[in-house]
């Protein structure tokens, strides 16, 4: 037998799957742009700061940072859990873009295959791996923070969303493959290739293959549906970290580490020193405000934090980037409180 499979296999692959297919593809990230571009006018509201000068390392240090995961994983479990999480991730990305070039390309116009034989067993089981690393690694991050959270970390809507929006799209992948699988595949040599999926088909295959092709055509619109439900939910929930941290280590400063920044108290034509709203801080710093996760990483190392004192750098960073959004003009003052700027 050839080690391949059919892809849109009982979905089909004509213009009723292809066309909301795609409609629903278009709209997601039409919606994603668009909110992206209204964020970015917000960060705009800042004072001007140059930081694209040297763009080659800049771009290097981002893919190191972001593809490594070195700065997450310093944090020992949480850290592995997410960087275990992020690469299978990006497997299932590039594996779920090989299938779209194929089918809809390669194959469509050209008629060549390239999911097949070895390459396609190495495929399948990589994938098949690197879904049940993700489920594993969101496991242990979601009894980290439900069951076992340090400290000062604080919970919100949003890590609810993420956590079962993120299963979700993965159960349900593994529920499509496991149907169709218990219909094709089960008792085959290509089968030992796929093994969670196998489970998954063993598990559901005394259900009869009608309500197999059912519940396959059923979840796959479903999974569909939660994949573009998640790129329009990346600029409104925590998602949006995906792109505002790699942004982050583009635009981070290449200059020394902890250099302060000298106020020229004999420029007459400064008019203000300082910022006493959020308008008067540099387009970075909203941006930077904007990209926080909440994980309290700096307020972990801040001395005056950890001397009692009421200055807690994580509600700082949050509470500069709702107002960046909802009151930018807000006397900064009001908005953190004395004791807290002078800590």
């Amino acid at each position: 037998m050839e080690f391949t499979r059919e892809i849109y296999w009982n979905v089909g692959h004509g213009v009723w799957t292809l066309a909301p297919m795609y409609l629903l593809a278009i709209g997601a990230f039409y919606i994603l742009i668009k909110a992206f571009l209204q964020r970015i006018e917000v960060y705009r509201q800042g004072l001007p700061l140059e930081r694209s000068d040297q763009p080659v390392l800049r771009v290097s240090r981002m893919l190191t940072n972001m593809l490594l995961q070195k700065k997450v994983i310093r944090v020992q479990w949480p850290g592995l859990f997410h960087g275990g999480f992020f690469w299978g991730f990006c497997l299932l990305f590039i594996g779920t873009l090989l299938i779209v070039i194929q089918a809809d390309f390669t194959d469509l116009f050209f008629g060549v295959k390239f999911l097949k034989g070895t390459f396609y067993k190495l495929f399948s089981i990589v994938l098949d791996v690197a879904g049940l690393v993700c489920i594993v690694m969101l496991g242990g991050l979601l009894i980290r923070r439900y069951f076992f959270p340090p400290e000062g970390l604080e919970t919100k809507k949003d890590d609810a969303i993420m956590h079962g929006l993120l299963f979700a799209i993965l159960l349900t992948g593994f529920v499509i493959e496991g149907a169709r699988m218990a219909v094709t595949e089960v008792g085959t040599p290509l089968a030992v290739w796929s093994p969670v999926g196998l489970v998954f088909a063993k598990t559901m295959s005394g259900m009869g293959e009608q309500v197999l092709l059912g519940v396959h055509r059923g979840t796959w619109w479903v999974h569909l549906l939660l994949v573009m439900g998640f790129f329009v939910l990346i600029p409104s929930t925590k998602f949006r970290h995906i792109f505002t941290t790699s942004g982050n280590y583009f635009f981070e400063d290449l200059g020394p580490k902890g250099k302060l920044v000298n106020i020229d108290l004999e420029d007459e034509d400064v008019e203000i020193f300082g910022a006493a709203a959020v308008i008067e801080m540099t387009w970075k710093d909203i941006f930077d405000a904007d990209a926080c996760t909440l994980c309290k990483r700096r307020q972990d190392r801040c001395p005056a934090y950890n001397t009692g004192k009421p200055l807690s750098p994580l509600k700082i960073v949050n509470q500069i980037g709702e107002a960046a959004f909802y009151s930018p003009d807000v006397n900064l003052i009001e908005l953190i409180g004395r004791d807290v700027l002078w800590s």
